[in-house]
């Protein structure tokens, strides 16, 4: 990047900061810039955004519908171990799956990630041996492993004015053969939903270490700071974005670490040394461009009077601070992709979120209290996908988006106490707001 350039994305940073009213007065209904989709249902964030016109690329889009959503089985490489059949059996429709493990189902749609909790000389999780980096817990056969059990302690609660709210803490266990589980480190996950991660792919570095404030330098309480990892293809470290703790670099990378760990599918980037791949590269190609390319929803009801009070209360209670409402992005191999003014809220970087969602599982640079910011868009369509619940966080413990953000501590502990105090009227404005992303 050049001086010019870095100076004037530093501007711009600036005056966001110090003139939050740039932000309010925004109209952010095209969430993804050009990318932006008409339609309201999972069309949405299926089909090609309506910029990518050129027919050879919507045609690699479009083809990898089939491979995302087809179902594998034992004689295309399914397993032997697995968590689920396909892509689209945990990411429903493209958006989330159950946030459970039901006796009655064949597959899971919540991994748990294990590791030892000694990291290795590069900082990356130490796989537990002969399990691997999370628990797969079905078998081609239909047998299930581990024993998993999940449970929810409700924990009652008081706002300021006397409403009462419940927070709803997983229990989790699980029985791993011949391990001494108290050397293993773990982590519960939900599946997130699929929108505009060629977007978040395309946001440039430069962007992000502007956001980053390791030092907390400015006194605000808020020390977010970048995630470093390893591409798999290169050996090369590089900024991590995707998964919960933003341990992948890139959107081909995050498909092909979950083809091989959540459907067992070998390929040229993750395999056990004495398989093949099962998984072709032009079928991983497709993959990653129906999700590059695919379309973002549109934010909902902006000119109403509630959500418009609302959008100014995610400003004044600090949520902004690290759900970034707008950015700009940088180049990428598609153009599409490139120069888009986005409303992700995200900066991408990992922050401490406190005790109470803390895992105790390092990733890379990451503490077991250390989260990426996850993004916000697409929170209130999700219902229209399918008629899974919707749950919350990285595992999926906030039944509600209220919940949701009565769990943040850490650095959103200024936030969240904001948040508890103001009137219940204007707490449902601000609902309203993110309802309406």
């Amino acid at each position: 990047m050049t001086k010019s350039a870095q100076f004037t994305l530093t501007a711009v940073l600036l005056a966001v900061s110090f003139f939050p009213s740039l932000t309010r007065a925004e109209d952010i209904t095209m969430l993804g810039g050009e990318m932006t989709s008409s339609f309201t249902d999972r069309n949405a964030i299926q089909l090609p955004a309506p910029n990518v016109t050129d027919d050879e690329t919507k045609n690699v889009q479009l083809s990898g519908f089939a491979v995302f959503h087809s179902l594998a089985d034992k004689d295309e490489g399914l397993g032997p171990k697995f968590n689920n059949e396909a892509c689209g059996s945990c990411h429903v429709n493209n958006g989330k799956g159950r946030a459970d493990f039901k006796k009655d189902f064949f597959g899971s749609t919540m991994v748990i990630k294990v590791s030892l909790k000694v990291l290795l000389s590069d900082g990356s999780p130490q796989n537990v041996p002969n399990v691997g980096e999370q628990l797969q817990d079905h078998k081609v056969s239909g047998k299930k492993l581990f024993n998993v059990k999940l449970s929810t302690e409700k924990i009652y609660k008081k706002y300021p004015d006397g409403t009462v709210y419940v927070l709803h803490k997983p229990d989790l266990s699980f029985q791993i053969p011949g391990k001494n589980q108290k050397k293993i480190a773990y982590s519960l996950r939900m599946t997130p939903l699929v929108i505009g991660p060629g977007l978040i792919e395309a946001i440039s570095e430069e962007t992000v270490l502007a956001f980053s404030d390791p030092k907390d330098s400015d006194g605000d309480g808020i020390s977010g700071r970048p995630q470093y990892i390893y591409d798999a293809k290169t050996g090369l470290k590089t900024l991590g974005r995707f998964g919960f703790k933003a341990s992948h670099p890139s959107v081909e990378q995050q498909s092909a670490a979950a083809a091989f760990n959540d459907i067992g599918l070998s390929n040229s980037i993750f395999s056990d040394e004495s398989s093949s791949a099962e998984l072709s590269d032009e079928d991983l190609n497709k993959i990653t461009v129906y999700q590059q390319l695919a379309g973002v929803p549109a934010a909902r009801d902006q000119s109403d009077p509630t959500v418009m009070e609302g959008k100014d209360l995610f400003v004044e209670v600090g949520c902004d601070s690290c759900h970034k409402m707008t950015i700009l992005t940088g180049t990428h191999t598609f153009s599409e992709l490139s120069n888009q003014t986005i409303h992700p809220f995200t900066d991408l970087l990992l922050h401490n979120m406190g005790s109470g969602l803390a895992d105790k599982r390092k990733e890379f640079e990451a503490s077991g209290s250390e989260w990426r910011t996850t993004p916000l868009w697409g929170l209130g369509f999700s219902k229209n996908l399918s008629n899974v619940k919707a749950r919350f966080l990285h595992d999926g413990r906030a039944k509600t988006i209220e919940e949701a953000i009565l769990w943040h501590g850490g650095e959103a502990s200024n936030a969240r106490k904001k948040f508890k105090k103001l009137k219940k009227s204007k707490r449902k404005a601000l609902l309203s707001f993110l309802n309406s992303l």
